[in-house]
């Protein structure tokens, strides 16, 4: 939905970027987008060393940057299902040393050799692999336990890329509590690529590919909005926006450029690595509105669920799905893959993000803030205010270079899934968790807001990192979540380590089957008698996942407020092995219950397993299950009492 007017226009830009200076070095504005540089496997093995650096700039921006061996800043790393990522992390960050703690504010670290302290400082760092299926342990994906200091040896991260991780579009970022909006607004972030989407979709074999990285950035701090540059009579964005770090600022919003090749086909890699900015993407080209064919949300492709499905005709076959649509909403943290068709020669196109509203409009009661259904809250200062603004401006000409990358053309197709598909298991449980918000000081409503998530039926209170885990649940479960938003602001829910279905929208169903790690719900209007409301279906089957790991909004300012949760994934409860006592010289007959026979001091009931009637006779070797045919030999059962 746009907030307001949008011009079409195609404004003079400048091409040139920054030469490389000290700390992280950015291009300026209107700048010609360039790809970031890529490392690639190679036998199976990623390996790559990143420090983690800051600068501050004479505008009052603080910047921060993931930069390789070679200078890069944020690479794209490219993997295969089954490969191993080493990633060797140094944090450069300015210090604040242990030492000037006291004890009571140090703890031992579970994941390093040295100290950290109790509470996450401006200076600690970690590494979340963001949509990866990978174990929440540490030096793979912790982010409760791994805080590395500066001035201490590199983090070596040791990741198995799993065989069955969707291949598309993922990320990797900071994730310290408390801290995580800071170091993500500042830049800190970068792409990971599972390779193989192809085999998912057979019409993208050969396609040429297009990496953009949206973040958003605090805006300057030394510029006035009264400053007569800013006369526009426009409100400004609470973040400036920026493509491949080329930044697009107010009030102007200079585009970024992309010089393609007309009348192409491309699959556009599109990730919106915002701190706390949503993103509604809509393409003009030649002035007319334009539909974009997506094929992958979250990394996952839309067709992976059904991928290997028995068709009418009995064969198995990779399924070429696209839907084409008019607009991509990506929330904080989302990615979206889809098929751009490049303008004829001489033709431009726009890529536009509309305006999204994050809070309702002004006017309210202001007597009370995000009360329950009966009362009115007052409306919440727009501290996230996303107004609509060009981000690209696509040139398309013969000489134009071509993207670095382009997909495989040969591949062999994707195999059915081993397990069944999501939406056809039962779910162990459902339960309900709710956002909520409490500002303390209405005049001061960023500083002084607390951030909840909630299972319904326990008491709000803000993430504690000593806290025990607030859900637990055992590998190999399905849960249904019901998620509400019960506050007056836009939230994103993010769980780690898992996939989940959206089932529901408002309690009604949706036919949206495909697997995702982010979803958002509007605010509240503080006057319907009912929330917004989603229903999930989460998939806890993965036998690596085995932990504790964190659940949150992934609009980091509130996830950093303490709107986040943990959830403990128990193993599955082990097979009993041992053999029933004292029932030696009996036989029973069909379904029976057999007097005082007991399986670790536990009564136990037999019941009949065949479609025949069974014997179970019981002798000093265990229990024997046979078929009164002949032919069907007797084995020896013992596995939770059950035959």
């Amino acid at each position: 939905m746009f907030l307001l007017a949008v011009a079409v226009f195609f404004p003079a830009v400048a091409y040139s970027q920054n030469p490389a200076s000290g700390g992280c070095p950015r291009p300026i504005a209107g700048s010609e987008v360039i790809a970031p540089a890529e490392i690639t496997s190679h036998n199976g093995v990623l390996q790559v060393a990143l420090s983690l650096r800051s600068s501050l700039q004479p505008t009052g921006q603080l910047r921060y940057c993931y930069v390789d061996e070679s200078g890069n800043q944020s690479p794209t790393l490219r993997v295969h299902p089954g490969d191993l990522l080493i990633l060797k992390l140094k944090n450069e960050l300015p210090n604040i040393s242990i030492s000037t703690l006291s004890p009571l504010q140090v703890r031992q670290n579970p994941c390093a050799k040295f100290n950290m302290p109790l509470q996450m400082q401006p200076s600690s760092t970690n590494l979340h692999f963001h949509g990866l299926m990978i174990p929440p342990t540490c030096h793979q994906d912790d982010v409760l336990n791994t805080l590395i200091q500066p001035q201490t040896a590199s983090y070596d991260y040791r990741v198995r890329i799993p065989r069955s991780q969707p291949p598309g579009l993922y990320w990797y970022h900071p994730h310290p509590h408390g801290h995580s909006e800071e170091q993500v607004l500042g830049g800190a972030s970068g792409a990971l690529i599972v390779e193989g989407i192809e085999r998912f979709d057979s019409q993208l074999a050969g396609l040429p590919e297009r990496l953009l990285v949206i973040r958003d950035q605090a805006r300057p701090s030394v510029q006035s909005e009264d400053d007569p540059k800013y006369g526009t009579g426009l409100k400004p964005p609470s973040k400036d926006l920026s493509v491949n770090f080329i930044p697009v600022p107010f009030p102007n919003y200079p585009p970024a450029i992309i010089k393609t090749k007309p009348s192409q086909r491309e699959l556009w890699r599109v990730l919106n690595a915002s701190a706390d900015t949503f993103l509604d993407l809509h393409l003009l080209t030649n002035r007319k509105w334009t539909l974009l064919g997506l094929v992958a949300l979250d990394g996952v492709p839309l067709n992976y669920e059904q991928t290997g499905s028995k068709t009418k005709n009995r064969s198995n076959r990779t399924d070429n799905i696209v839907q084409w649509v008019s607009d991509i909403p990506i929330p904080p943290g989302g990615r979206a893959e889809f098929l751009f068709d490049s303008p004829t020669e001489g033709g431009q196109a726009q890529l536009l993000t509309a305006g999204v509203d994050t809070v309702p409009s002004a006017g309210e009661d202001e007597d009370a803030f995000f009360a329950a259904p009966s009362a009115k809250p007052s409306t919440p200062d727009d501290d996230d205010y996303t107004p609509p603004r060009w981000l690209l401006r696509v040139v398309s000409a013969l000489d134009a270079p071509g993207p670095v990358s382009r997909l495989p053309t040969a591949f062999s197709p994707a195999q059915k899934r081993p397990i069944p598909a999501l939406g056809s298991v039962h779910p162990n449980r459902q339960r309900t968790l709710y956002f909520s918000e409490k500002v303390f000081d209405p005049k001061n409503p960023r500083v002084s807001t607390v951030f909840y998530l909630t299972e319904d039926g326990q008491q709000p209170s803000p993430f504690n990192p000593a806290a025990a885990p607030n859900i637990t649940v055992r590998s190999g479960e399905v849960e249904d979540w019901v998620i509400e938003n019960r506050s007056q602001e836009i939230h994103t829910f993010h769980i780690h380590q898992a996939h989940f279905l959206v089932l529901e929208r408002d309690g009604e169903p949706v036919e949206e089957n495909y697997l995702r790690d982010s979803v958002s719900l509007p605010y509240w209007d503080g006057v319907s008698p009912h929330y917004p409301s989603v229903k999930l279906r989460i998939d806890f089957r993965d036998p690596a996942i085995v932990g504790t790991f964190p659940y949150h909004c992934h609009i980091l300012q509130h996830e950093d407020g303490g709107m986040m949760g943990t959830i403990q994934v128990l193993p599955r409860a082990a097979r009993k092995t041992k053999l029933l006592d004292n029932l030696s010289g009996r036989t029973y007959q069909g379904e029976a219950r057999i007097p005082g026979a007991r399986l670790n001091s536990a009564p136990v009931e037999i019941a009949r397993t065949c479609a025949k009637p069974s014997l179970l006779t019981v002798d000093g070797d265990g229990a024997r299950l046979a078929r009164s045919s002949s032919s069907f030999a007797p084995e020896v059962f013992a596995a939770a009492g059950r035959f």
